[in-house]
């Protein structure tokens, strides 16, 4: 498998293709440019391939060797395998919102309706949202949960400054692992890693007291959830100069950087956050290529870092997407 795997049902693009709403027509447009871009897993019949237009424009994809299809005679996604591939995922489905919930609190995994994907266009192009520096936000991250929530089952933080100050920690990660988090214990361990500067002079003397008050914060946040988790001490002159929060469906990206809420809750800049499911966005502008250099970079340092600036177990199903 890919790390880039769609899974459809037959009968959620039956539903796309009976709408035939200018909202409907744009959905399927989206969909349609969406799985012409990943691996796509799908139970549509071969009358259907063969009759549809636009599956048979995809299918000569394919036979040209510029999509990837995997056929079966049913799918279910009621249980899904520990695969990272799995995991990663993104389900299109007719399943309802109940089941789709299910999917998200118990593995993590990202699934929509017909009805969410219509009503959510965003999933096909991005969000995001600004801060005005000195504007007060009272809920801090919270306020824009409708925005950054998404399930997700592990997770990179990428922000070289966010556990260097303790006011820092104290008036951002909360609010920002309040609204990533699952909200309920997972199937399996949540991977977490962060990569951040752990102290002004670079010593690792303060590197396990970090950790032990992340792992703290996160046994506040979510009580019974069991996680992995890593800090990885980097410098000020490394490689690791972008700030983002990728998961195992999304890149949140922030290149003003999360430490962007002073104790009062006011904005200390004006920062800009984006977001994209690069499964759903395709690789125009190069959102799935940033996505899995990002997972890349951290992959390589994991492998190397010395083991007196790292506190944790190294472990993160995210890393079993590159090679």
């Amino acid at each position: 498998m890919s790390s880039r795997v769609v899974y459809l049902q037959a009968s959620f693009w039956q539903q796309l293709r009976a709408d035939t709403s200018i909202a409907g027509l744009q959905c399927l447009m989206n969909v349609y440019c969406a799985i012409s871009e990943s691996e796509l897993h799908t139970d549509i019949s071969d009358e259907v391939w063969d009759t549809d237009e636009l599956l048979i424009l995809l299918w000569k994809r394919h036979l040209q060797g510029k999509s990837e299809i995997e056929l079966y005679e049913s799918l279910s996604l009621e249980k899904p395998d520990s695969s990272i591939a799995v995991l990663s995922a993104i389900y299109l489905t007719v399943k309802g919102a109940e089941d789709c919930n299910r999917l998200g609190t118990r593995y993590g995994i990202a699934a929509f309706n017909h009805e969410r994907a219509l009503r959510d266009e965003h999933l096909f192009k991005g969000n995001g949202f600004l801060l005005k520096k000195n504007d007060f936000y009272e809920d801090r991250f919270l306020q824009f949960e409708n925005i950054l929530k998404y399930p997700c089952n592990a997770m990179i933080m990428i922000d070289p400054y966010i556990l260097l100050k303790a006011e820092d920690i104290d008036g951002n990660i909360p609010s920002l692992f309040d609204v990533l988090l699952p909200n309920k214990r997972l199937e399996m361990a949540y991977h977490l890693s962060i990569f951040s500067m752990v102290s002004e002079n670079g010593d690792n003397a303060y590197g396990q007291k970090k950790y032990e008050k992340i792992c703290n914060l996160i046994k506040a946040l979510r009580k019974g959830l069991c996680f992995d988790l890593t800090i990885y001490a980097i410098g000020k002159a490394e490689d690791f100069h972008s700030r983002m929060i990728i998961t195992n469906n999304a890149l949140l990206q922030a290149p003003d950087g999360f430490n962007v809420f002073r104790k009062d809750g006011s904005a200390n800049k004006n920062a800009k956050f984006d977001i994209v499911l690069p499964r759903l966005i395709g690789d125009a502008r190069q959102d799935m290529s940033n996505y899995l250099r990002w997972i890349k970079v951290a992959k390589t340092r994991s492998q190397e870092h010395s083991t007196s600036m790292l506190w944790g177990t190294k472990e993160n199903r995210l890393f079993e997407l590159v090679e």
